[in-house]
């Protein structure tokens, strides 16, 4: 397996060959590791996203169309990836930020009763749609993109639009007092 091209052994992966695979692995974990600790300057989360990449691969072995060298491929993956971590992050942070306020002051017992009990009156309402369409929502909640979300549940996009839009329309009918986006 050591003299074989890495489009090669990527050919083999193709055809669930776990050994190739392993080798790619070997190969290429520790340069992209490298290349993400640059970027995100935590190891854990580096570590993390590299693995990610990894396993979308295996997953997405039969659906990948290299165009050119693998190495071109599995670093333009590897960017994507850690450009989606840093959105995420971002998002994350927003939100966290938003809520601070509320956790220095005003956060009162009324407020979390009150706060409970909308997202029980919501979950209800999801439980009109199939669990398919509450996953979906549910990573949408968690700061997923709906081409990521796609791919996680190996949808086409625009069905994640088309779900994520009737859910929402549901919930504005259902909440016509919440401002829903």
């Amino acid at each position: 397996m050591h003299i074989l091209t890495d489009e090669e052994l990527y050919h083999f992966i193709r055809n669930d060959d776990k050994q190739a695979y392993t080798e790619l692995y070997n190969r290429f974990r520790g340069p992209l590791l490298d290349f993400t600790i640059k970027k995100i300057n935590k190891l854990n989360i580096a570590e993390d996203i590299v693995q990610d990449v990894f396993v979308r691969l295996w997953i997405n072995r039969g659906h990948i169309n290299l165009d050119g060298h693998f190495v071109g491929y599995i670093y333009r993956t590897l960017r994507n990836a850690i450009y989606d971590y840093l959105a995420r992050s971002e998002h994350e942070q927003r939100y966290l930020d938003t809520v601070a306020p509320l956790t220095d002051y005003g956060y009162t017992t009324d407020f979390k009763m009150r706060e409970e009990s909308l997202w029980n009156i919501i979950r209800h309402l999801l439980n009109q749609y199939s669990p398919h369409a509450q996953t979906i929502v549910l990573f949408r909640m968690q700061g997923y993109k709906n081409c990521e979300i796609a791919e996680m549940l190996n949808l086409s996009e625009k069905t994640i639009r088309n779900q994520q839009s009737a859910i929402i329309k549901y919930l504005k009918l259902k909440l016509p007092n919440l401002n829903l986006r």
